[in-house]
């Protein structure tokens, strides 16, 4: 509800002050366009040419609304102390160069940062648990699968983890943008299959945010996985020998099915496996209940926030999360939020990177 209350605002505040390169309807004209396209690319981005145009306009109306904004704060700051209105040759000649300030930078990031959102980071951490034996787990999350992901990336992942051999393979959420039924006439499934027999224990996989939005038009992200070799937890938890993993249905699924989301309280390990370390995974950083008691899970991992991607977002994004992105603590648990390994929308990464995680967990000698 929040992004498509920031989208329409977006939409028209682009449309007020597109409408200013020309004088009369013909700047309304240009506005309006602008917005249908926007809008027709966002309808059908799930086929290549609207996918593919709204991976620039959608870069594009992130910087023009940032400049517009700028542009008004000057103007409101110097009618203030001028007391006049703006002349209109002004007006219009200002509106110009802002529109194409904003179109060259959505080009340079769109070229610049599909470069850099190709190129995945693969980080290492130690983590420090009550276990008894040390283990490694592959996490990463928010792959965002469309008609633009390069399938050629898909296949470094598999490469990556199958060279590390994880007892685990974690994913995080938001798989794809489109149906499973897509995926494997992409054959994705063949991939997908291969990266969990990198798992020498298991592959364990949560729900995000677009997962509901494909369940909405019958979607079935669960069977997929399964079907494939991940495990799939949905406010749920298995215990294999090293550890105990819950993994959290998203706040948009559960919103979606109209369920509540389980207690984390329910959801803990029973008493024959408390000596083993529990592991959280949880598509949103929003941290745990606050009335939750007793035991907390010793590790948590999350995406979703994708470390804002580009600018302005990169800023943004730390107004809105407590935790946005690395390594840091969420209601006296230690957390892990990941960038993605790939993006949303446009395939641009600018100020964030696109990366997996080694995850070497050892005992707790305190």
């Amino acid at each position: 509800m929040i992004f498509l209350i920031i989208l329409i605002f977006g939409v028209l505040f682009l449309f007020m002050n597109v409408r200013n390169v020309a004088p009369g309807i013909k700047g309304s004209i240009i506005a309006a366009v602008t917005v249908i396209l926007l809008l027709l690319c966002i309808r059908f981005r799930t086929n290549y040419i609207p996918s593919l145009g709204m991976s620039f306009l959608a870069v594009w109306l992130c910087e023009a609304l940032m400049l517009y904004i700028l542009w008004w704060i000057a103007r409101g700051i110097r009618r203030a102390i001028v007391k006049k209105p703006l002349d209109q040759r002004v007006a219009i000649s200002v509106a110009r160069l802002l529109l194409f300030v904003s179109v060259l930078l959505a080009i340079i990031f769109r070229i610049a940062g599909s470069s850099a959102n190709e190129n995945f980071h693969v980080r290492s951490f130690k983590v420090a648990i009550p276990t008894e034996k040390e283990f490694t787990a592959v996490f990463f999350s928010d792959l965002h699968i469309d008609p633009l992901f390069n399938r050629e990336k898909m296949e470094r992942i598999v490469h990556v983890s199958d060279s590390l051999h994880p007892d685990f393979v974690f994913f995080g959420g938001d798989f794809s943008d489109v149906p499973d039924s897509t995926l494997s006439a992409w054959e994705y499934d063949f991939l997908v299959q291969k990266l969990a027999a990198t798992a020498k224990v298991a592959a364990i996989a949560v729900n995000g945010n677009h997962e509901g939005f494909l369940e909405r038009k019958g979607n079935n992200f669960k069977g997929w996985m399964q079907d494939n070799g991940f495990i799939v937890l949905e406010d749920s938890t298995v215990c294999t020998p090293l550890a105990c993993v819950t993994g959290r249905n998203d706040h948009n699924v559960a919103k979606i099915r109209d369920v509540e989301r389980k207690p984390l309280f329910d959801l803990r390990p029973a008493m024959a496996e408390s000596k083993l370390p529990w592991l959280l995974m949880d598509h949103q950083p929003r941290g745990i209940e606050e009335d939750h008691p007793g035991r907390r899970p010793d590790f948590a991992m999350s995406g979703h926030t994708h470390n804002g991607q580009f600018f302005p977002g990169t800023v943004i994004i730390n107004w809105v999360w407590r935790l946005a992105y690395g390594l840091g603590e969420l209601d006296q648990v230690k957390w892990l939020v990941s960038s993605g390994v790939d993006s949303w929308g446009p395939p641009v990464r600018i100020g964030s990177d696109t990366e997996i995680w080694l995850l070497r967990f050892v005992p707790d000698k305190l």
